[in-house]
């Protein structure tokens, strides 16, 4: 899993970026109406699940539980076409709709961030991360009907914390990807030179 994601630490730090914009976006925006809240979210999820099934193909051969990865992005895939293709469904379904993408995502990177925990320091950015999704989709689908105002305000909040925790991470495994690369090469090296 460590070689996988030092290998897609670009994917990392672009998802990262991503909800950071979504996020300055829906602290710019509170007012908006119900149909462009989810036509943006819908894009940034929709993103988000290309991105995460290109990591999931790229390191195919290096990991054996590539099925977590692509769960997580066909299910952002899907949730981000349902929600481009019915925006006018009311906001009590797109709450909750938006309050279980959370609570998955959520899940998908605290069991990440638990499985990394022996293999890099940082992993709690990935753990907390995720427990904010968590919580933003579970205070979301215990009150759904929210003001889209307020519903804004959760979900940038979580998207910039996300957003942060994900760019710390993506830089971190930049560093170790450099390292490996390095031991790789000294390794090269010395076979050559024996």
């Amino acid at each position: 899993m460590l070689t996988t994601l030092t290998r897609n630490w670009r994917i990392l730090i672009l998802k990262g970026i991503l909800l950071i914009l979504f996020a300055l976006f829906a602290f710019f925006n509170p007012t908006l109406t119900a149909t462009t809240l989810v036509m943006w979210f819908a894009a940034l999820i929709i993103l988000d699940g290309i991105l995460t099934i290109i990591a999931a193909i790229v390191s195919w051969d290096e990991r054996t539980n590539n099925w977590i990865l692509i769960a997580e992005g066909l299910v952002s895939l899907v949730m981000g076409i349902v929600l481009l293709v019915v925006p006018q469904v009311t906001l009590f379904f797109i709450s909750i709709a938006i309050a279980m993408w959370f609570i998955f995502i959520g899940i998908s990177r605290v069991f990440s961030g638990y499985r990394l925990r022996k293999e890099i320091k940082g992993e709690g950015w990935v753990i907390l991360g995720g427990v904010v999704a968590i919580i933003l989709g579970l205070l979301i689908f215990v009150n759904p009907t929210l003001g889209i105002g307020s519903l804004m305000y959760l979900i940038g909040i979580t998207a910039l914390l996300v957003g942060i925790a994900l760019i710390f991470i993506g830089f971190k495994f930049k560093k170790g990807h450099q390292l490996i690369k390095e031991k790789i090469d000294s390794i090269k090296e010395q076979h050559q030179g024996s």
